[in-house]
């Protein structure tokens, strides 16, 4: 029995040191991962590839080479220079575009500044500057821009403006559209430009839609490129009436006080309304100057008629001509009264118009007397203004007057006038004239008294 166990003992004593000759003393459950590897590096050679396939998950990724069609795409993009494409469709996300022989695309997006693209059809068949955005699928799907192409001809395109707005040289464009304010017009390079209401003609007057139209080439100078916070922007006001003469340099010359016009009423304003004496050359008649009994709400002096009258005055310096539609006297007839015009003389005039303080009465062209209303006899419960309707011919008598301050005082016809500025001068004239006589007659008689 114990001969038997010592046997078998023996036998698994054999058993295990031969199991411990054929197994490596380190196992790969023992040793680290990194462990592993570094030992099978050094078991394999160097420079010689292993016959065992590596795992999947180990294996290296490899690019498929670029397509020589995209080669030049691809310097383009390193380079940051634009290429040139001709768009040749589109789809729902953007633009097919046929550049150096192959297809690329550009999302709509892309197609201009501020995602606000045209539609399709304005861009179908026309060749742009694209810059390449990128290169997908080893040159098989190239994506493409126009934005930095359109930044850069609207910089150079800004920079032109800004040059002929210094040499003061036109600039042309295509008007786009017409508002109640201006036209709006395409100066080239995604710049548009203004020409306001008033800068649109010198010759013309009228609203913008009846002196250009969308579609017509016009021409105008610079007058100003906004800024903001110091730099250049795209809001660039015109003026086409700059390109034509000044009327008031040589028409006006041919106008001069006192001479009788004809001319078509062109805007009213508080104070008047404006007649068209000559294309560019408006003249104003203030309310003032108007036929007496006639106000500015007459037909007669609707936009569009034609009225007659007198120049008053022409100041071309500060472009503005006087007119009146009524008479105006061929001299100035406060320079020399006419003899009939003294105080205390009855004289008939024409009522010009009633105020609270009194009734402004015409006696001829350009002389113009008030008849107080403390002085007006009025019937009972009678009004000035029906008793003395503008227009009515009444007689007065002369009480005062004042030529430095270009003023005649009237008094109703049978006023006795008593103490006129006359009378007190003609007085002061016989004082002055009996003094120099009475300082003689005392001197004589004094050399007459014996020494």
């Amino acid at each position: 029995m114990t001969e038997t166990n010592d046997q078998a003992l023996a036998q698994e004593a054999v058993e295990t040191n031969a199991t411990a000759e054929q197994e490596p003393t380190t196992t790969q459950e023992e040793a680290p991962p990194g462990e592993i590897e570094a030992i099978e590096a050094e078991a394999a050679p160097a420079n010689e590839a292993s016959d065992e396939p590596a795992p999947e998950e180990e294996q290296a990724v490899e690019e498929p080479p670029m397509a020589a069609s995209a080669l030049p795409f691809a310097a383009a993009l390193e380079a940051k220079n634009p290429v040139e494409g001709k768009v040749i469709g589109w789809n729902k996300g953007g633009f097919h575009i046929a550049s150096d022989g192959v297809t690329a695309f550009c999302p709509r997006s892309l197609m201009e500044l501020g995602n606000r693209p045209k539609p399709p059809s304005h861009y179908v068949n026309n060749t742009y500057a694209f810059h390449v955005l990128e290169i997908k699928e080893a040159g098989r799907r190239i994506v493409l821009t126009r934005r930095p192409a359109i930044r850069s001809e609207r910089r150079q395109a800004l920079d032109g403006i800004r040059a002929k707005q210094e040499s003061r040289e036109p600039v042309t464009g295509k008007v786009t559209s017409v508002t109640e304010f201006g036209a709006f017009v395409d100066l080239g390079g995604g710049l548009g430009g203004l020409v306001h209401r008033t800068q649109i003609s010198r010759t013309r007057n009228g609203e913008p839609a009846d002196l250009v139209k969308v579609g017509q080439q016009v021409e105008a100078l610079v007058t100003k490129v906004e800024t903001k916070n110091g730099k250049r922007s795209a809001r660039i006001s015109l003026s086409m009436k700059a390109l034509e003469a000044d009327p008031w340099k040589e028409t006006a010359k041919g106008f001069s006080a006192g001479d009788q016009f004809k001319g078509k009423v062109v805007r009213h304003c508080e104070f008047g309304f404006f007649v068209e004496l000559a294309p560019g050359l408006d003249g104003l008649v203030h309310t003032s100057q108007l036929p007496i009994g006639k106000s500015m709400s007459h037909p007669a002096f609707a936009a569009g008629e034609e009225i007659e009258g007198w120049i008053v005055k022409v100041a071309p310096k500060r472009r503005r001509i006087a007119l009146s539609l009524r008479e105006v006297p061929a001299s100035d007839p406060w320079k020399d009264l006419g003899k009939q015009y003294v105080e205390g003389a009855e004289v008939e005039g024409k009522v010009e118009q009633v105020s609270r303080f009194g009734i402004f009465v015409e006696l001829e062209p350009g002389l113009t007397g008030l008849l107080p209303m403390s002085a007006v006899k009025l019937p009972e419960g009678g009004l000035a203004r029906r008793t003395y309707p503008p227009g009515r011919e009444i007689k007065v008598v002369i009480e005062s007057i004042d030529r430095k301050r270009r003023r005649l005082g009237l008094a109703p016809p049978g006023s006795q006038l008593v103490g006129t500025k006359t009378d007190y001068r003609k007085y002061r004239q016989r004082q002055k004239e009996s003094s120099g006589l009475n300082v003689m007659a005392a001197a004589f008689a004094k050399l007459q008294q014996p020494k």
